[in-house]
């Protein structure tokens, strides 16, 4: 299978042809080409045709094509003036400058301080301030309607989306300081975030770093700031709201009314939801994960059938990314409704057919495997990468959320079926610890995995176990799937309590960095059933279990301030039923 390259370097030796002229597109946006035969760089990244010619041959009638990046020029102009009316009589060099790199973007290589505000405030607010607004807030949208209004319309006039680009907005990057400082937080996010949740491709990030041709737009500069934001640790008393948090909100909304759609996009929407999540900042955490999801489906990176909105990929790196960007939607959609009952997922389950995510070190390395792709329908016994062992519990668990949310089920059915998924839930737990033994120490990559396999089996579990629950007249499966249930929290709670040790143990040697915010809401679970088994029975064990896995969650407060919320929940839970006995 032959695979173009991603990013295209350009031709340096002497005797490479060239053309007398740049190519149509770069001279109508006034952007440098380096005239490469048949087609320059910059077309081909970007995947658009690249034309030579001065003009249509005479008597040649133009083609679909021609007519569609007409309409796209007349949107763009029509755009661009109702922006600024004053465009209108100024010269073409005052027209280009909003649609091609301009010297702002010095700020991915400032050597100034970091400044809080960087945003500033006619990006923060959709109506500006005075005669500022109209220049920065977009006006009418050039995006083609039709692939919304008609798909396939769309499809059957082969027409393409042309993504505008967005311009960095002056002193948007402060806040990533110098060169050197941003490559200091690149790394630091790859060594930590990337290593439970990789869903930004370390090798096609530092090509766009690297090639002299890229031009690096918003939605490269949100990205950085995103990865910031989700790899930073907060000091003590700093709200997680802060003002680095809040720049990235609104810059992610200035991007999206210009219609920025990229992959980037969705990935620094991805990241966000993922800070939100650790730091329980609801309900914001809870809609941007929805819409990360309802972003990736208009974008079609959840089906390949359906129209696409990005442009088709050009190597096994990049279709990896995007399949990895989805599966991290999914991920992040099952874990923020698992306390919040009774909702709908923003994503569908996907299809047993949908292929897991690949071999996470080799993906980095934009190495292709020989083996075949280890598809979802795959028995967990086939080893797999740690993200995908993530992919596979995740979607453990939302089969057992979907199953307690839904209460039209027959009764003999739903006992069946809740059966069925212990078992295999419970399986599928049984496995990773043994797979764990051969991790490192210092990078523990399965935790996360393990937990929502926790999370998930906890979750079924405490559904059925309470016999003030139990439903009348109901089948003997009921009571066969209480008994399963009330020694699987013991059992369970105890693999959570394991799991926190572990957590504890590499968290004294690397520090709390590689913590997933993901891994929590099984310690909580667990902490809970203890606290319950202490009010049950007064065991002193049960005690000291829950003491100690509360200590694990006053640890990972530091990282995850969604730990802090889970210890109080239990201890004014703890509180309001002494107060009751009393």
């Amino acid at each position: 299978m032959e695979i173009e390259p991603s990013f295209p370097q350009a031709q340096t030796a002497s005797n490479a042809p060239l053309a007398p002229l740049a190519c149509a597109t770069c001279r109508k946006q006034k952007r440098k080409c380096d005239k490469q035969l048949p087609s320059c760089s910059l077309c081909l990244r970007i995947g658009r045709p690249c034309d030579y010619t001065e003009e249509l041959r005479a008597g040649s009638a133009p083609s679909p094509e021609d007519f569609n990046a007409l309409r796209q020029e007349v949107a763009e102009l029509r755009n661009l003036l109702t922006r600024d009316p004053a465009l209108s009589s100024t010269s073409g060099n005052n027209v280009a400058t909003n649609s091609s790199y301009s010297d702002d973007s010095s700020a991915f290589h400032s050597n100034g301080p970091p400044t809080h505000g960087s945003l500033p405030n006619d990006i923060l607010s959709p109506t500006g301030n005075g005669s500022q607004s109209g220049s920065t807030w977009p006006g009418p949208s050039s995006f083609p309607s039709l692939f919304f209004l008609d798909s396939n319309a769309f499809e059957y006039e082969r027409f393409q989306i042309q993504a505008p680009y967005v311009r960095v907005p002056p002193g948007a990057l402060s806040c990533l300081g110098s060169s050197t400082e941003l490559r200091a937080m690149i790394e630091h996010y790859f060594d930590s975030v990337h290593s439970y949740f990789p869903i930004v491709s370390k090798i096609r990030l530092y090509q766009h770093l690297s090639n002299p041709l890229h031009e690096p737009g918003a939605d490269i500069a949100l990205l950085f700031m995103s990865m910031k934001l989700a790899c930073n640790e907060l000091p003590d008393g700093t709200p997680p709201q802060s003002q680095l948090y809040q720049d990235v909100k609104s810059f992610y909304h200035y991007i999206e009314a210009q219609n920025g759609f990229s992959i980037q996009l969705i990935q620094a929407l991805a990241l966000i939801g993922l800070y939100e999540t650790g730091h329980a900042i609801y309900p914001a955490a809870y809609l941007t994960i929805g819409h990360a999801a309802r972003l990736g489906i208009a974008m079609g990176i959840h089906e390949r059938s359906v129209p696409q909105m990005l442009a088709k990929p050009t190597t096994w790196t990049e279709q990896e990314e995007r399949r990895r960007v989805w599966w991290g939607v999914i991920v992040l959609d099952r874990y923020v409704n698992i306390g919040n009952k009774g909702k709908p997922f923003a994503s569908a389950d996907p299809s047993l057919a949908s292929i897991l995510p690949t071999d996470d070190a080799s993906w980095d390395r934009g190495q292709m495997l020989a083996t075949a792709p280890l598809a979802l329908s795959a028995s967990t016994s086939i080893r797999a990468s740690p993200f995908a062992r993530t992919c596979q519990a995740s979607h453990l668990l939302g089969k057992v959320l979907r199953h307690i949310n839904d209460k039209s089920l027959p009764l003999d059915y739903r006992f069946e079926e809740a059966l069925q998924l212990s078992r295999t839930v419970r399986a599928f737990a049984m496995l990773l610890p043994e797979e764990a033994e051969s991790d490192d120490p210092s990078h523990p990559t399965l935790c996360t995995s393990m937990a929502l396999c926790y999370s998930a089996i906890l979750e079924l579990f405490d559904a059925y176990s309470c016999t003030e629950r139990a439903v009348p007249n109901a089948p003997d499966t009921q009571v066969v799937m209480q008994e399963e249930a009330i020694r699987g929290i013991s059992d369970f709670s105890a693999g959570a309590l394991t799991l926190a040790r572990r957590i504890r143990s590499f968290a004294e040697r690397v520090g709390l960095g590689r913590l997933s915010p993901l891994v929590l809401d099984a310690l909580y679970q667990a902490t809970a059933n203890y606290a319950w088994y202490v009010r049950e029975s007064s065991d002193p064990s049960c005690a000291e279990h829950a003491a100690e896995l509360k200590e694990v969650l006053v640890m990972c407060d530091r990282r995850w301030k969604v730990a802090g919320e889970y210890i109080r929940i239990i201890e004014a839970t703890e509180f309001a039923l002494a107060s009751s006995i009393r």
